[in-house]
């Protein structure tokens, strides 16, 4: 396998609508299955143990959310391309876009009060995690590495990921604004335990 992809349109438009129809598909089957952890039966267990099971539970959702993601694009591209042609820009956008998103709300559904807190927190961990990511590729390319390179995980060029580090800081901060102007106003703040 080549260690370069050179920019191209039409891999970026191919990968960015195939991305969008798996994720509407995906999100379509998780909605529903974040229903599960709605506030009725999640109050049946004590608080502290919902609690502990914030982290356990952002991850288990992230995670059946890139298995889906995954399954849904295999079957989609298989059954039209035959074989699977850009995988890579894909999984990116599934790992670095998509799941944080999923990742922060099976957490906040979780948490059985400071459902902001547990937003800044686990979206501050997969915010920095984008920083990270982001100061790497550049801190690469001004020691004198290539745009076309493509990263060694992910398999995807860096001129792709980049963009898809910044899609994650800033869908991660547009949500949390949404949630933020959705608090209400004037109440205590609901203690933790």
């Amino acid at each position: 396998m080549e260690d370069y992809l050179p920019f191209n349109w039409d891999w970026v438009r191919v990968v960015v609508v195939y991305s969008l129809t798996v994720f509407a598909c995906a999100t379509a089957i998780l909605i529903p299955l974040l229903k599960l952890l709605r506030s009725p039966r999640l109050d049946r267990l004590p608080t502290w143990l919902r609690w502990v099971l914030v982290f356990p539970t952002a991850f288990l959702v992230g995670q059946i959310s890139e298995t889906l993601s995954q399954i849904l694009f295999v079957a989609i591209e298989v059954t039209i391309n035959h074989h699977l042609t850009f995988k890579p820009g894909f999984e990116c956008l599934t790992w670095q876009a998509f799941s944080p998103i999923f990742f922060v709300i099976g957490g906040m559904k979780m948490a059985p009060s400071q459902r902001f807190g547990v937003f800044v927190a686990l979206g501050g961990l997969k915010v920095t995690v984008a920083i990270i990511n982001i100061y790497n590729i550049v801190n690469f390319t001004n020691c004198g590495g290539e745009w076309d390179r493509l990263d060694p995980i992910l398999k995807s060029p860096l001129w792709w990921n980049a963009p898809v580090y910044v899609l994650c800081i800033v869908l991660l901060l547009v949500f949390g604004v949404y949630f933020a102007a959705r608090l209400p106003r004037g109440k205590a703040a609901t203690p933790l335990a």
